[in-house]
């Protein structure tokens, strides 16, 4: 009688321990994902098994859910974990894995690098995750073939990344990306960080949320109409013609536009590439915004550069972590932790 598989078991648990996996990290204000992925990767696959769960406000609970997220993704794909690519919240220090601060989070000096290390034993590259989600968007997304690639993310906060030659622009401190905390207005409303008149603010979801808060304090519009409280309400109050919805969004078309043209009269970037939920929720309001931007850059860079929406989706993080993780394996240029 033949054996139809002549290795058997022993032979499938060797190619499970030859199976080499990088495990992709998104710690997002809300919600983390974690998935795992074979090498070499070979694009991104948006159906791979992913693990979604919210963002724990204890930075060491939340190390704690990845480490086991990890473990069980890396069980179910059969192969043996040799590194880990991590998007986080900053500003951060990429070579320590230290989170010096995240305020959407109330994080402050959290050794979230050093935590995964522990846990999954390990070598781990960390980033922005604005950062991570350019280097995701500028490898397998909207920005392949585009150099420089910068990359905005819109959602309860706004941050962005760089990328240039393939490689993420950190910054002397690392803090490249804190567009969000960019003073447009210094007499503006206060920001989660703490100053005034931050791009956040005026143009990010939490921001928006917090303008509709004090143009509404006691919850009814002009009209008697329940008063939004959400960034989604306020845009839809706006379609539907309120004056004061409409100024909180034209106030955030113009201060990120400001910002954009700013962006790309100093870089000259080859693409702007918009993720984040507000950012590919609200498309018009970015379109707006890039028309706004162009007129404030030279013209040549002004009328040249494209402005495009993320095609990784929610997953231009996720994707960026893969890559960062792939490198952090085979020893690319990128700061590794363990």
């Amino acid at each position: 009688m033949t054996d139809a598989n002549p290795r058997g078991a022993s032979g499938r648990q060797g190619e499970a321990a030859d199976r080499r996996l990088v495990c992709a990290v998104d710690i997002g204000a809300t919600k983390t994902l974690v998935s795992v992925r074979a090498l070499p990767l070979d694009g991104w696959d948006a159906a791979a098994p992913t693990e979604r769960f919210p963002t724990q406000r204890d930075g060491r609970a939340c190390a704690d859910d990845i480490v086991a997220a990890a473990r069980r993704l890396a069980t179910g794909a059969e192969g043996r974990l040799v590194a880990v690519g991590c998007g986080a919240p900053g500003p951060l220090d990429a070579r320590t894995g230290m989170i010096a601060g995240a305020p959407n989070l109330g994080w402050h000096d959290v050794p979230m690098g050093p935590w995964i290390v522990e846990g999954l034993g390990v070598r781990l590259a960390i980033e922005h995750d604005s950062s991570v989600g350019a280097l995701g968007e500028a490898t397998m997304g909207a920005g392949r073939d585009a150099d420089p690639c910068i990359y905005i993310t819109l959602s309860t906060g706004i941050g962005m990344g760089l990328i240039v030659g393939g490689a993420i622009v950190g910054g002397a401190h690392g803090v490249s990306g804190e567009i969000g905390h960019y003073a447009v207005d210094p007499t503006g409303p206060r920001c989660s960080c703490g100053r005034r008149g931050c791009l956040e603010a005026f143009a990010g979801g939490a921001g928006i949320a917090a303008r509709a808060h004090a143009a509404w304090p006691r919850g009814r519009t002009a009209s008697g109409a329940p008063a939004p409280r959400t960034a989604a309400g306020v845009f839809r109050a706006a379609r539907e013609g309120d004056p004061d919805a409409r100024r909180i969004v034209e106030g955030g078309v113009d201060r990120l536009g400001r910002v954009i043209g700013g962006l790309v009269g100093a870089i000259d970037p080859a693409v702007v590439v918009i993720g984040g939920s507000l950012g590919l929720a609200q498309r018009g309001y970015v379109r707006r915004a890039g028309r706004r931007a162009r007129p404030l850059a030279i013209r040549e860079s002004g009328r040249a550069f494209r402005l495009a929406f993320a095609e990784l989706g929610g997953d231009s993080v996720l994707a960026g972590a893969a890559v960062l993780g792939a490198r952090a394996a085979e020893g690319g240029a990128v700061h590794v932790i363990g």
